[in-house]
């Protein structure tokens, strides 16, 4: 059986390699990696003879590519900079490999052995002095994400960086948001003799650029561990009489028909003052909320709102659902302005009588996905049971409430009703 070694060769200076992977890189006839790790492999070869082929390799395709394409190679390495387990392509390496065609015994003819290495993260941290059990740490390689509610949450946040202006970009986003106490430290180059360490304030990051596969740390002592419960009071929204809003109790029992997730994506369909919205954005900090509203008051109310909650992992959409999203794309990882995120709730608070086409885009979007509807006509709720019918492979949930509270009035304490509500969950069964 063949052998593929996976290798962490460290964050770039050979002489942390560890002896292991040094011997296995050595012993290997073929050596495959990026640019930059097959750079530190080259380094620990004692000699190149011959028959060592090195072979650069932008991906995990090209790895599984060349293996496939030389039978009569015994043993390769895969290297990798930092370490095989810590945000690395060696993970889905490994499980590409276990993917590959299988011959008649169900085996792959690939032996996977493992050499971990030092990650940058470590190395990074070990300079700082920081535990990393106090860190929270997170990866931009290959992917878009809104820093600011997870920098808001954590005392540390350690990530690594894609491009030259990520630091800034998060650093603008924090001065923006009013997180401009935040200290940034930047690292770069690291293990090499020209290491690097810039530390600064986000309005003095945001005026910098730095090495595309630097490691920022932001260190935010004002950090608030959030709540995670719904119900935030009314009172605390921005708003006004002709804009509509979700009230306290209803929108603490819908958002638990959602059932968020830390990285949810959620789509808010007639967002109002943007109250679902906001405890939503709150509840997935690693995720996204994109609110939909067709009056422009309400969707400037949205943005005052999130700014003054802080929170950065909004995005409004100005329009009617589902018309808005014609000639945009949907995908899994949504960064450009013309590209949305797949929907894993939607929450449908005004439909505008486009019920029935919203509920029809968000299935096709993602068939998986959780839909809440909140319906205060009966009209509303015969549009919901008509759906009913039609949706056999989904389950709908139906319940009616009203909220009563009390209100003083002089001397006395009188109940003061809401409209009763009908909240509608629909899920694939």
């Amino acid at each position: 059986m063949r052998v593929l070694n996976v290798i962490g060769v460290g964050p770039g200076n050979p002489e942390l390699v560890t002896r292991q992977a040094v011997k296995a890189i050595q012993d290997s006839q073929a050596v495959l990696g990026a640019k930059r790790a097959l750079t530190t492999a080259m380094a620990v070869l004692e000699n190149k003879p011959e028959n060592r082929l090195l072979f650069e390799a932008n991906g995990n395709n090209e790895i599984l590519t060349f293996i496939e394409e030389h039978p009569e190679i015994e043993r390769f390495s895969a290297v990798f900079t930092g370490d095989t387990s810590v945000y690395s392509g060696a993970v889905s390496l490994r499980k590409a490999i276990g993917d590959m065609q299988k011959d008649a015994t169900g085996e792959t003819g690939v032996s996977l052995v493992n050499y971990p290495g030092v990650s940058s993260i470590q190395y990074f941290l070990s300079k700082s002095g920081i535990s990393m059990a106090d860190v929270k740490l997170v990866s931009l390689h290959g992917r878009s994400l809104d820093m600011v509610p997870i920098i808001r949450e954590n005392r540390y946040v350690c990530v690594l960086l894609e491009s030259e202006d990520n630091a800034a970009c998060i650093a603008e986003k924090l001065q923006q948001f009013g997180l401009s106490r935040v200290v940034i430290t930047v690292g770069e180059r690291l293990s090499f003799e020209d290491e690097s360490f810039t530390t600064g304030s986000p309005k003095e990051i945001r005026k910098q650029r730095f090495d595309r596969q630097a490691i920022a740390l932001f260190r935010n002592d004002e950090y608030r561990i959030p709540t995670r419960a719904y119900g935030i009071s009314d009172e605390r929204f921005q708003q006004n009489g002709s804009i509509s809003m979700t009230r306290r109790d209803v929108r603490a029992l819908s958002l638990c028909r959602l059932a968020l997730h830390e990285n949810s994506v959620v789509y808010d369909i007639g967002a109002g003052t943007g109250s679902v919205s906001i405890e939503a954005a709150l509840a997935c900090p690693e995720g996204m909320v994109i609110s939909v509203e067709s009056d422009e008051d309400a969707a400037v109310m949205i943005e005052q709102n999130r700014f003054d909650f802080q929170i950065d992992n909004i995005r409004v959409v100005r329009g009617n659902a589902p018309e808005c999203f014609k000639g945009m794309t949907i995908c899994d990882h949504a960064a450009e302005e013309k590209v949305l995120p797949r929907p894993d709730c939607v929450f449908i608070g005004g439909s505008k009588g486009k019920l029935a086409e919203i509920v029809d885009w968000a299935i096709e979007a993602n068939p998986k996905v959780v839909i809440v509807i909140n319906t205060v006509t009966l009209e509303g709720i015969s549009e919901i049971l008509a759906l009913e019918k039609k949706m056999t492979d989904y389950q709908f949930e139906m319940v009616e409430i009203q909220a009563t509270g009390l209100e003083r009035r002089g001397s006395y304490h009188m109940h003061q009703a809401e409209n009763p509500v009908t909240i509608t969950r629909i899920s694939r069964r």
